[in-house]
């Protein structure tokens, strides 16, 4: 990558990109707010690269909304260039300056890989839903068996309507046979858009409000929290506001205390936080708690969240006997999906490294590096 091609992609990124780590090496990435400060792939790419060897580097590029076209635009310009993965808040901005569209993200509606073709065009993928459901069927490197043997014949619940639970849904929904997918979100009009759409597409869905959570949860094989109730940190809302949501379980309602973003800088503020929900959080736990027992204990929890690495609604399945997992699995692979299908497809296919047992090596590396 030349000189010309870093500082055209500089200009666009507001954290500093490393040029002495990029060299004559192929360039991949990640665009998001701000990947820089948290995301693992940089670790797990950059560790595959290593092992096979090949001479690329990963690097988080943290771009503004206004500047997404014009970092696309720099890469796409770019020889050295082979993709990107795509993190908050950019999974639909990125899809106005494609050439193509995969159909599965074109029915997800959301993208989170950018492949450069040689010959400069960028397509978009999603390997989200494709992630999540390897991560439940396929014997993972941090266990002894599958955390699910088969999903035909189940009902599953899915808490949320988002981003996330769209690209789960649809790669559930075709997986059941005769199972029945139950999607369940605060507000109802958006479960029921998401059925709608599932069942336009074959699946068996239902919609569901919070309200019919006791009544549906113990008729469930498995659920899946596509929610951000329990995610670590400080959610940012759209009036200004921020919330917290990690002492929540996504089994109950929750209303979290809402506080200034201008509240955030003080160290203290956790404590004052939890102190302004209490009473709400102790609603929520033991709502959670109380249907957590009710329901059959062969029944399994997963947790798009990995961060805490044990949820509220993750430690309730445990404490009632329920086996459970979070999203660190669907994350890595999604990312090995990412690295051996899409982004690094071509560069295997030239080493005759396009094989089972390679997407094997990187998964068991990936989960190395985590």
């Amino acid at each position: 990558m030349t000189s010309s091609n870093i500082a055209a992609l500089q200009k666009c990124a507001s954290n500093t990109l490393d040029g002495s780590a990029i060299g004559e090496n192929l360039i991949v990435g990640v665009i998001g707010d701000a990947p820089s400060h948290y995301s693992k792939s940089p670790r797990l790419w950059n560790a595959a690269f290593r092992h096979l060897p090949m001479n690329a580097t990963y690097l988080p590029f943290d771009v503004d909304d206004a500047q997404v076209g014009n970092l696309l635009a720099a890469l796409k310009d770019s020889n050295g260039f082979l993709g990107v993965n795509v993190t908050v808040p950019h999974k639909l901005r990125v899809m106005d300056y494609l050439d193509e569209l995969d159909p599965g993200a074109e029915k997800i509606g959301a993208v989170n890989t950018i492949v450069r073709t040689p010959d400069g065009r960028l397509i978009g993928y999603n390997t989200d839903g494709e992630g999540f459901i390897e991560s439940i069927l396929t014997r993972q490197p941090d266990r002894t068996q599958s955390f699910i043997p088969s999903l035909k014949g189940m009902n599953v619940l899915l808490l949320g309507a988002g981003g996330s639970a769209r690209a789960v849904a649809f790669h559930l929904a075709d997986l059941l046979d005769g199972g029945e997918l139950i999607i369940c979100n605060r507000t109802l009009e958006h479960a029921t858009s998401l059925t709608a759409e599932v069942q336009k597409t074959g699946g068996h869905a239902v919609a569901i409000d919070e309200g019919k959570l006791t009544a549906n949860a113990p008729k469930a094989g498995l659920i899946v929290n596509c929610t951000t109730k329990g995610q670590g940190g400080v959610r940012k809302v759209p009036n200004g506001a921020a919330i917290m949501l990690e002492p929540y379980s996504s089994l109950a309602p929750a209303h979290p205390a809402e506080f200034p973003q201008t509240f955030l800088p003080e160290t203290d503020t956790d404590e004052k936080r939890r102190a302004a929900a209490a009473q709400d959080i102790d609603v929520n736990n033991l709502a959670s708690m109380a249907l957590a027992r009710c329901i059959p204990s062969e029944t399994r929890f997963y947790d798009l969240i990995y961060h805490p690495e044990e949820t509220i609604f993750l430690h309730h399945g445990r404490m009632t006997g329920h086996s459970t997992m979070n999203g660190k699995s669907m994350i890595i692979n999604q990312a090995v999906i990412a690295f051996c299908k899409r982004i690094c497809n071509v560069e295997l296919q030239a080493r005759g490294l396009d094989t089972p047992e390679t997407r094997k090596q990187i998964l068991e590396v990936m989960y190395r590096a985590w």
